[in-house]
This record gives C-alpha cells, sequence and structure tokens, in this order.
C-alpha cells in the first residue's frame, strides 16, 4: 500500500514538472490574433514598416536646423620640431601647447538644397618653445575667438533634399503597400495551417470511429465463429481489417502531430505549448459576381501601387543619372569676424583678460569675407552617363510593362479563386448526400450482418464506402474555406461582411 501510494506521488510530480507548457483550445480567429502579434512573419514585417518609417522621419528631419558641437578639454602635446634656416643648418627646438576649445556650428537645410550655417570657435592656448641654440624657453597665452556666417548654394543641380524626401516618402508607401499585403498572406497561411491540422485531427477522429466500430464488430464476428454462425476465414478477415484500421489510427495521430507542430511554429507558439483548435462545420453563403470581384481586386491589391511607386522611382534614378552630366555651380558666400588676443600680454593673463583682448582686436580687425562661385562642366566620359541614362530608362520600361501583367495577373488570379469556390460549393452540396447515403447503407449492412445475410467482406465494402464518404466531405470543407480565404486575399475585401480589407 505504501508503495502504491509513493508510486502515485512521484507519478504527479511527473506529471506536474512535464506539462510547462502554455495550452489552450484556439478557434481560427484566435489563431490569427496571436500570429499577428507573435509569428515570425509578422515580426519581420512591422520591423520592416518600422525601419521605412524612421527613414522617413530621418528625410524629414533633414530640412530642420542642426547644432553641433565639439570640445577640447584639453588638448595637450609636446614635440620636437625641425626648424628650416635659410642659409644655416636646421635647428631642432621643443615646441609645446595646451589648448582649450570649443566650436559650435548651427546648420539650416534651405528648400532650395543649399545650406545656411553660423559657425563660432573659441579657444585657449598655451604655446611653448624651447630654444636650442639660446638654451631657453619662451611661452605666450592667446585667446582665440571667431564668428562665421557661410551659405552655399547649389546652382544647375537636381535638388538632392527634397529629391530624398520622396524617395523616402515612396519607400515607405511601398513598404506599406506591402505589409498589408503580407497581413494577409499571413492571415491565409494561419487559416490553411489551422485547417490542415482541423483536417488531420478529424481523419484521426474519423480513424479512431472506424477502429472502435471495427473493434465490435470483430467481437461480434468471434462470436458468431464460435457459435458456428459464420466461417473461419470471415472472422479471420475480420481480425484483419480491425489490424489494418489500428495501423491506420498510429498513421493518423502521426500526421496530427505534424501537423501540430507546424501550426504552433507558424503562429509564434513553443512546439512545448499544448494547443487544441474548434471549429464548426457551418456553410457559409457567399454570393461573389465574378466582375466585382475583378473591380474589387484592381481597386485594392497593393501590388498595382506598389508597381506604380516602382514606376516612380524609375523616373526618379533617371533624372539622377541624366543630372550627373549637366553643368553644376556652387556658390559659397562667407562672412568672418575673428579677433587674437594681444600677443604682449605675459604667459599666465588670466582668460577674462585674453577674452577681452580678443574681443577688441575683434572690432578693429578688418572682417574677412568671399565670394566663390564653382562652375563645372562635363566634357567627355566615353559615353559612360549616356549608358547610365539609357540603363535607367530600360529600367522604367520593364516597371510599365511589370505594372501591366501585374493588372493581368490579378484579374487571371480572381477569375480562379471564384471558379475554385464555385467548384468547391458544388462539390460540397454533392458530398453531403453522399455522406448522408453511405451512412445509411453502413447502418443497414450492420443490421443485415447481424442476422447473417451477407458476409464480413460486403459488411468492409460499405464500412470503407462510409469511412471514405466521410473523408471525401471532410477534404471538400477544407477547400471550401481556404477558397473563401483565399478570395478575400487575393480581392483584399471581405465577402462575408461586405467591408474592405485595406484603408480605402
Amino acid at each position: 500500500m505504501n508503495r502504491a501510494i509513493v508510486s502515485l506521488f512521484f507519478l504527479s510530480l511527473l506529471i506536474i514538472f512535464s506539462d510547462t507548457g502554455w495550452s489552450q483550445t484556439l478557434t481560427l480567429q484566435d489563431a490569427i490574433d496571436i500570429a499577428l502579434e507573435r509569428s515570425y512573419d509578422s515580426k519581420r514585417l512591422k520591423l520592416e514598416l518600422l525601419q521605412a518609417e524612421e527613414n522617413l522621419v530621418a528625410a524629414k528631419g533633414r530640412f530642420r536646423t542642426h547644432v553641433d558641437m565639439s570640445l577640447d578639454v584639453p588638448r595637450w602635446q609636446e614635440n620636437v620640431t625641425e626648424i628650416m634656416v635659410p642659409g644655416q643648418l636646421p635647428q631642432f627646438n621643443t615646441t609645446g601647447t595646451l589648448r582649450y576649445m570649443g566650436s559650435l556650428d548651427i546648420t539650416q537645410p534651405l528648400p532650395t538644397d543649399g545650406r545656411l550655417v553660423l559657425s563660432s570657435r573659441a579657444y585657449h592656448r598655451e604655446v611653448s618653445t624651447y630654444l636650442t641654440q639660446a638654451n631657453r624657453e619662451q611661452k605666450r597665452s592667446e585667446m582665440y575667438t571667431n564668428l562665421t556666417l557661410r551659405y552655399t548654394q547649389p546652382i544647375f543641380a537636381i535638388n538632392q533634399l527634397k529629391l530624398g524626401l520622396k524617395n523616402a516618402n515612396l519607400s515607405y508607401d511601398r513598404t506599406e503597400q506591402r505589409y498589408k499585403r503580407s497581413q494577409l498572406n499571413v492571415v491565409y497561411l494561419v487559416t490553411q495551417y489551422f485547417f490542415n491540422l482541423y483536417q488531420a485531427s478529424r481523419q484521426e477522429q474519423i480513424t479512431r470511429d472506424n477502429v472502435e466500430q471495427q473493434t465490435e464488430l470483430y467481437e461480434l464476428a468471434k462470436k458468431k465463429f464460435n457459435a458456428g454462425l459464420i466461417p473461419e476465414v470471415e472472422a479471420l478477415q475480420m481480425e484483419v481489417d480491425l489490424a489494418e484500421a489500428q495501423d491506420e489510427l498510429l498513421s493518423a495521430q502521426a500526421r496530427t502531430m505534424r501537423m501540430g507542430d507546424a501550426f504552433k511554429q507558424l503562429i509564434g507558439l513553443q512546439l512545448s505549448d499544448s494547443v487544441a483548435i474548434k471549429t464548426d462545420l457551418e456553410r457559409e453563403k457567399i454570393n461573389v459576381d465574378l466582375q466585382a470581384a475583378i473591380d474589387k481586386a484592381v481597386k485594392y491589391r497593393t501590388e498595382i501601387r506598389e508597381a506604380e511607386i516602382d514606376l516612380e522611382l524609375a523616373k526618379i534614378a533617371i533624372k539622377e543619372a541624366d543630372a550627373r552630366s549637366e553643368i553644376r555651380g556652387d556658390l559659397t558666400v562667407f562672412y568672418d569676424l575673428t579677433g587674437i588676443s594681444n600677443p604682449n600680454l605675459p604667459f599666465g593673463t588670466p582668460w577674462d583678460e585674453l577674452w577681452n583682448s580678443s574681443l577688441d582686436d575683434m572690432e578693429r580687425r578688418p572682417n574677412n569675407r568671399g565670394v566663390i562661385f564653382t562652375l563645372s562642366v562635363p566634357i567627355w566620359d566615353w559615353g559612360v552617363n549616356n549608358a547610365e541614362v539609357a540603363a535607367a530608362r530600360a529600367s522604367m520600361k520593364n516597371d510599365i510593362l511589370a505594372l501591366e501583367e501585374q493588372e493581368k495577373t490579378i484579374v487571371r488570379e480572381v477569375r480562379e479563386v471564384v471558379r475554385r469556390l464555385r467548384e468547391a460549393e458544388n462539390k460540397l452540396d454533392v458530398l453531403t448526400r453522399n455522406q448522408a447515403v453511405a451512412q445509411r447503407a453502413f447502418e443497414i449492412s450492420v443490421e443485415r450482418f447481424n442476422n447473417g445475410d451477407i458476409t464480413s467482406q460486403d459488411l468492409a465494402l460499405d464500412r470503407n464506402r462510409f469511412v471514405q464518404a466521410k473523408t471525401l466531405y471532410l477534404n471538400a470543407y477544407i477547400d471550401f474555406k481556404l477558397a473563401i480565404a483565399d478570395l478575400k486575399r487575393k480581392t483584399m475585401y471581405d465577402w462575408q461582411h461586405n467591408v474592405s480589407l485595406v484603408d480605402d
């Protein structure tokens, strides 16, 4: 008794600690919700959309003011410097520098692709030089102050700033369109794997029911044989049929496990999780007009918009390639205020005195200013640019062909899926009646076998027809459900609720 209690205790612990996975019964919508949140494909798609969104934010940010600062706190160095003296041998003096410097740049990009930059720089420096021949050291403290306003503007050139923003907008739009389509693909895949698992589990149940029926018939046949009502060969045949049914059940169980693992991986669950699915066998009535389905697909399918974006990007590529062979001008205008402290101030002069001295010098010193205009004229490149432009034009023509072909493909796919849905509906109607007839025929055969009117072989034929009828009906139902899901994906429209699956 004690040994039994101990064994039961350890068995309970084994069950508790082995069942560490997540367990739940899922409907199709539950599985879709989990997949859209946790599956690998959904996470990857969200990251791609985030990447495009951040690139767009960066492109917009390039139009705004940028502020950059750098500091030397400090920069100190001492080294031996070779000094060339005219008519004499070189001299080697030791120089040292201790500098504290700060610079601030405020950059305002302009819509014209130019830049307006306000720069300020100031540093305090202590310099020393050891004169070898004089055997003495010279030192000086100084302050340098500078304020510069600079304007640069490309002329006769393509506006790279606006072009970058347009590219980022188009890329984000294209990624968003792909995200919408890919989400629907995820929904379809989840639906497909869900019903594959449902089909496998239902087939397992059909096989299990068959084993139970075959077991009952085998027990009945064994009793009838023992009573001398049927020959031995029929009892043996029943035993063989039971063994075959049991083998089919093992195969069905293995297939259910394989489908279950694939389903769990797809929606983002752990393989150790325990998942069951549930659905009803109700048939939706969907009235789909072929022309209406084609119109919805042409209106909502994101592939067309993606192809249009590719065409716009191809046109931009042509402009960029063509611009490399055009005349380019660069205009630069600057105004500079500079002040340097009095070099005659003694070493170790306080910073504030050096600062005031540099400001006084800035007021006295003539300001730096200038205008620079650079003109670049491509003359000869051995046809490189012409080839690049021609290649870009060929790419654009290819995108035009792709757009036209995509529209044809969409129409063809919609025609195919509508036909598939109609075929599945008709097939399901036929197999519904066929299953009912096969079930009734099997029930009659069981009664006739009990009465000794037919042999076990005749009964086996009707049993196989019944099993086959249930399997065919199950397969047809799965085809019907997948056809509905595929129709939603191909038209991006929910025909059951009459709503678009994407934003208008």
